[in-house]
């Protein structure tokens, strides 16, 4: 994935310590999706199964980055609040109004 292939490069550039931050994103617990979708992404990441309160199907996407990058012996800051259960941060599920985010990658 897009993960291992920028630790790939990083790495081959002659990065050695390496810390990775895991932002604010929808939470296993509130990222409900279709069983299909569910299916697809947990056969190729485990770690990003989960379920809604309701049970139904829903996908961890920082649990499935902490996996692959601790697979990777990365350094891991957590800062992952869920932004759909959290008024202060930008939510399409939750506001249904778009927004803008950004990311700052930095070497």
């Amino acid at each position: 994935g897009v993960a291992l292939a920028a630790l790939e490069v990083m790495r081959d550039m002659g990065s050695h310590q390496i810390t990775a931050i895991i932002g604010p994103s929808i939470c296993g617990a509130c990222y409900e999706v279709s069983q299909e979708i569910y299916d697809e992404v947990t056969a190729l990441h485990p770690a990003a199964a989960s379920q809604t309160a309701q049970g139904t199907p829903a996908l961890d996407l920082p649990a499935a980055i902490r996996s692959v990058l601790a697979s990777q012996s990365i350094s891991i800051i957590d800062e992952s609040d869920c932004t759909l259960e959290n008024d202060h941060l930008y939510s399409y599920r939750r506001d249904g109004v778009t927004g803008r985010q950004a990311g700052i990658i930095s070497l």
